[in-house]
């Protein structure tokens, strides 16, 4: 008998051991269950930050601050804030300008999730920003969308940008004033600027007798319209002066070249007469209104003419001159484009006591205005269309600007001279 109490105290030992254990095991179960939650979350976040800065970094910015972005003047950031530095807002339920969003944080979630989804329309119907969901067309299916939803409203925004900088080797600046030979890369090396072997349209290789230079930008091309000679060998050079991987595709003519941030690739085109498409063919980039037309013109007597840069030294895009030193000419019906977010020329000169038809095509992805405070001059423009004003003035200079919000303080500015 003394064997068989001696194993009866070690069973009953050993259950309450184990049910001690299983206790403090289940105790714990909510500790185990956030922490794994966490960590879930967290793997989630970082799935959505590179989906971020592969596909929202040139709109956006690095900080997710858009065209609010501090020191981004003139550099042409075209998407709304989605809360940067100040991420908490969407946890309350606070959109980033502090306004409070019907529903709370699940208003909030709804809201940004629907805008990536679905896109954003201007009011004319013109895209804004194009969709993303794979059912609309876009690159991104449901789960990815989860992610980035996620990122925007509870991932930290110091941790993008610091990826953002160190993936772009600097801080990725967007927009016309990217040097294509910008820093690529930690240490202050240079980007390369090496061009790809030229390919020509067709297949094959030829020498060209002529070049022409498009500059891809976030997003768009400049210029957007370009004529070339038919049937001669032209060697399109592609500097890419965005902060995003860019294409130029030219389905008809079995042209795609894809060229890296600070990089320049090229292609040799020879084409019979006739209008070409070109486009980029990154997800959302086409539909974002990165396109353009290519014009190939018989019996040019073997001359390519850009409508806007031109192949300068050093493989650099450089800007024709317009008249008066630059500036647009002071004739009866100046043209000042509007782009995203810059005005071409961001100079002109008009005759004083003169009236003078200015003339307004906005080339942008967004409405843009054309603004004069001291002469009482507000004219809106929606993408693709163009607006007009004239102008009477005396003698001196006038500031105008665009009056959509955070737009000037991208830097869409520029001086008017009436002299």
């Amino acid at each position: 008998m003394g064997s068989v109490q001696r194993m009866a105290t070690v069973v009953m030992v050993g259950l309450a051991t184990l049910s001690t254990i299983l206790f403090l095991y289940l105790g714990d179960e909510d500790n185990r269950i956030k922490s794994e939650a966490a960590e879930q979350q967290e793997t989630s976040i970082e799935r959505g930050r590179e989906t971020f800065l592969s596909l929202c970094l040139p709109c956006h910015g690095p900080a997710g601050e858009g065209y609010t972005a501090p020191g981004e003047a003139g550099t042409g950031r075209i998407g709304a804030a989605l809360g940067g530095v100040n991420t908490s807002l969407n946890q309350q339920g606070i959109n980033s300008q502090g306004t409070p969003v019907a529903g709370g944080v699940a208003g909030r979630t709804a809201i940004i999730h629907n805008t990536i989804v679905n896109g954003l329309k201007n009011p004319d119907g013109s895209v804004r920003m194009p969709a993303f969901s794979a059912a609309n067309g876009g690159p991104l299916n449901d789960e990815q969308i989860n992610e980035l939803v996620l990122l925007i409203q509870h991932g930290d925004w110091n941790e993008t940008y610091n990826q953002a900088i160190e993936q772009n080797g600097g801080y990725p600046t967007a927009g016309p004033n990217v040097q294509a030979t910008q820093t690529a890369q930690a240490g202050g090396g240079e980007a390369s600027t090496e061009a790809a072997s030229p390919a020509a349209a067709g297949g094959g290789s030829e020498e060209a007798s002529q070049e022409v230079t498009v500059t891809m930008h976030d997003i768009y091309f400049d210029p957007a319209e370009l004529s070339i000679s038919a049937n001669t060998p032209v060697k399109v050079i592609l500097p890419n002066a965005g902060a995003a991987v860019h294409n130029f595709s030219i389905d008809a003519l079995g042209v795609s070249v894809t060229v890296n941030p600070g990089e320049t690739g090229e292609v040799v085109i020879n084409a019979p007469a006739g209008e070409y498409d070109y486009y980029c063919d990154i997800p959302g980039h086409k539909d974002a209104g990165m396109v353009g037309k290519l014009t190939v013109v018989e019996g040019a007597g073997g001359s390519a003419a850009a409508a806007s840069p031109a192949a300068g030294e050093g493989g650099e895009a450089t800007v024709a001159p317009a008249a008066n030193g630059g500036e647009a000419p002071a004739a009866e019906s100046p043209v000042i484009t509007m782009h995203d977010i810059y005005f071409d020329p961001s100079d002109f000169t008009i005759p004083a006591n003169t009236p003078v038809k200015v003339s307004l095509p906005n080339e942008g992805a967004a409405v843009h205005d054309f603004s004069i405070d001291a002469l009482g001059i507000a004219v809106t423009v929606n993408p693709g269309e163009t607006g007009e004003v004239e102008i009477n003035a005396p003698a001196g200079e006038y500031e105008f600007y665009c009056n959509i919000p955070g737009h000037k303080e991208a830097g869409m500015v520029g001086k008017l001279t009436v002299q």
